[in-house]
């Protein structure tokens, strides 16, 4: 039941995706339904301290809802500090309430090659939340898949 509800919910957040880059258009399902978001508003982001090959030098999250839903996008700049190529960065994301407790947290990955050195913008990632819109949001790196296949785990 929950990896069929990820697997909605993934696909409403890309479906959700589109509208934001066509703001005044409603998105449509495949179910034919219709998905009315509101006007973007922003949600104050940190990035928490990370030690590893990969730092994430800026965090910036917005929020759209609808019907008890919030389409939270991130857009992150991240920069690899070590000294191997890495194909894909596991960030996770930990949502505050209004009383500073951790309400959710989630993961997402992002598919972005960093050489050494190397500073990528424009990692865009996205996700559902059903608790309505965080009052906070935390960001850090949890895991590291280097381009030789190898992983490395924050935690």
């Amino acid at each position: 039941m929950r990896s069929s509800f990820f697997v909605a919910s993934t696909c409403a957040a890309v479906l959700a995706l589109a509208a934001l880059a066509h703001a005044a258009a409603p998105v449509v399902s495949p179910g034919g339904d219709t998905l009315r978001l509101s006007p973007a508003h922003p949600i104050p982001t940190e990035v928490q301290s990370q030690p590893g090959a990969v730092r994430i030098d800026g965090c910036f999250s917005d929020g759209r809802g609808t019907d008890g839903l919030t389409l939270v996008h991130h857009a992150l700049r991240m920069s690899n500090t070590g000294d191997r190529p890495i194909g894909a960065v596991r960030v996770r994301f930990a949502f505050y309430d209004a009383f500073g407790d951790v309400s959710a947290t989630r993961t997402n990955v992002a598919q972005a090659r960093l050489d050494p050195g190397q500073t990528v913008d424009r990692i865009n990632l996205a996700e559902l939340s059903d608790a309505g819109p965080p009052a906070k949001i935390a960001c850090s790196v949890d895991a590291v898949r280097y381009t030789d296949g190898t992983v490395a785990r924050s935690r």
